[in-house]
């Protein structure tokens, strides 16, 4: 186990293609593939509510994110830093995403749609913050700076706008606890992230918290599931 510094990158060399970070080219294909199928699941019934809608597109996002990522990692030795952009720019997008899925869940309480424009304002920052420090020359010396305002950004609208949205609405819809449950299963995920908790080098850091992911992940569609078949207009309207 390495905690606080990562393991040196694998390196695999097929007939002079560098291929860096096979386990996690493995482990975001293996995310990819999940989300890819809960958005196929919610595909089908995307336009009935604007709850399901945005959820649809948080899981088609975050499974385009994660091929890129898996991407961005393998072919880390030609793209470089630059190869994650695509990556942390579907991150935001998805971030966002969820953020409407769990407003639209909360409408009744949400006049003049003020928590969706603080959500817009709150991705276009983020924009904006992420190209402020990717050409700022700190980023030349130590490129994971570019992913703090992500990493920031997700911790702020997928846990706690799921879990104090969820926590409100599960008097009305009993569904809404397997999304806090989710919310709790992947929480770890920064921690082990951010702190560098590596458990050894097929099995890293980024291993390890998209694992965590994964079940998080499944854990949502099941309480997406429950609360879709639990919506009535005489408990809890998800708008359009």
């Amino acid at each position: 186990m390495l905690i606080g510094e990562d393991f040196t990158k694998i390196r695999i060399d097929l007939n002079g293609l560098v291929i860096l970070e096979p386990n996690a080219v493995i482990s975001d294909f293996i995310m990819a593939l999940a989300s890819f199928y809960i958005a196929k699941k919610l595909y089908s019934t995307r336009r009935s509510s604007g709850f399901l809608k945005y959820w649809y597109y948080f899981f088609l996002t975050f499974a385009f994110g994660s091929i890129l990522g898996s991407m961005g990692h393998g072919l880390f030795h030609y793209l470089g830093p630059q190869g994650k952009f695509p990556t942390w720019i579907s991150a935001i997008l998805s971030t966002y995403f969820i953020e409407k899925a769990m407003i639209k869940s909360y409408e009744r309480y949400n006049k003049n749609n003020i928590l969706g424009k603080i959500a817009f304002f709150k991705m276009i920052t983020v924009f904006l913050l992420v190209i402020t420090v990717i050409s700022s020359p700190a980023f030349d010396k130590n490129h994971t700076i570019g992913f703090l305002p992500i990493a920031i950004n997700t911790l702020i609208g997928v846990f706690i706008s799921v879990s104090v949205i969820s926590a409100a609405n599960i008097k009305t819809q009993v569904g809404f606890k397997w999304l806090l449950i989710g919310v709790f299963v992947m929480l770890p995920s920064a921690a082990i992230f951010l702190m560098k908790i590596n458990l050894f080098q097929w099995f890293d850091k980024g291993d390890l918290s998209h694992v965590l992911m994964i079940i998080g992940i499944y854990v949502y569609f099941a309480g997406i599931k429950k609360i879709d078949t639990e919506a009535s207009p005489f408990n809890l309207t998800l708008n359009r």
